[in-house]
């Protein structure tokens, strides 16, 4: 298991001109001293060429995988055309991700308009569709579990969305502040993780969030024999340049008690 961070935690910084992407992943990798970052579509901007060769080469210079690409999509729309091209927008990213050298692509199953069951046959269409895509390119999607309303809300969600997509592209990004029944859920998915959110919203003195026990998620990461990218993500009101570094120093902590480098 190793550390890493999603450009979202940076969204304030990022958004109010007081960082550029470039210097969120210098951050990331001299400052905060981690091994991995997750880059956002938004941050990202429009994917071309140069640019997803610059945040390449940015990333190489400072020594970090770019574990996943964090794309923002809503298979939930009633509208059929906007849901397609919610799915062509998808597909776009996939070259994307691939010329990036991303390990991940994240999707979403996305928000229902509407009656949840009644949108839930084509959100599974939409999903089988950009995983077949995804399957051809060979390029690894992972699905968020996410609450506000979300399709992917407990662990039975995120299993029945697996049996019925069937598709070996498609595996999860376990969120760990995002589950309405927090522990229960994620030890119930924890096995099917190939990317992890470490969530923190209210991150304390020592490094703590009080929403999210993260040594019961460490712990129980390591049971099932997780190794992948823990990556912070935080979404709370503190400025991101104090908050983060105390975060990422508690989740070095939990790590280094279990005798795992960050």
């Amino acid at each position: 298991m190793y550390l890493g961070c999603t450009s979202e935690s940076y969204s304030p910084a990022l958004a109010a001109g007081r960082l550029a992407l470039g210097d969120f992943i210098r951050i990331c990798g001299d400052e905060l001293g981690l091994r991995a970052v997750e880059l956002e579509d938004a941050h990202i901007g429009e994917p071309t060429p140069a640019r997803l060769d610059e945040l390449r080469a940015a990333a190489d210079r400072h020594r970090l995988e770019i574990v996943d690409v964090a794309l923002m999509n809503n298979f939930g729309l009633a509208d059929e055309a906007k849901r397609h091209a919610e799915a062509v927008r998808t597909e776009a990213w996939i070259p994307a991700s691939r010329r990036l050298g991303s390990r991940f692509l994240r999707t979403f199953a996305g928000w229902p308009e509407g009656d949840r069951a009644a949108r839930w046959p084509d959100m599974l269409a939409a999903l089988r569709g950009v995983t077949a895509a995804a399957e051809r390119a060979g390029v690894q999607l992972v699905l968020e579990n996410h609450n506000h309303g979300g399709f992917v809300q407990t662990a039975d969600d995120v299993l029945a969305i697996f049996q019925a997509v069937g598709s070996p592209a498609l595996a999860l990004l376990l969120d760990t502040g995002n589950y309405l029944d927090g522990l229960a859920s994620i030890r119930r998915t924890a096995s099917l993780a190939r990317h992890v959110h470490a969530k923190f919203r209210r991150v304390g003195p020592d490094g703590r969030d009080a929403g999210v026990d993260h040594a019961a998620v460490v712990a129980e990461l390591g049971r099932v024999g997780y190794a992948g990218c823990l990556s912070v993500e935080y979404e709370g009101e503190e400025a991101p340049e104090t908050a983060v570094p105390r975060a990422v120093a508690h989740l070095k902590r939990l790590l280094a008690g279990q005798g795992t480098p960050a």
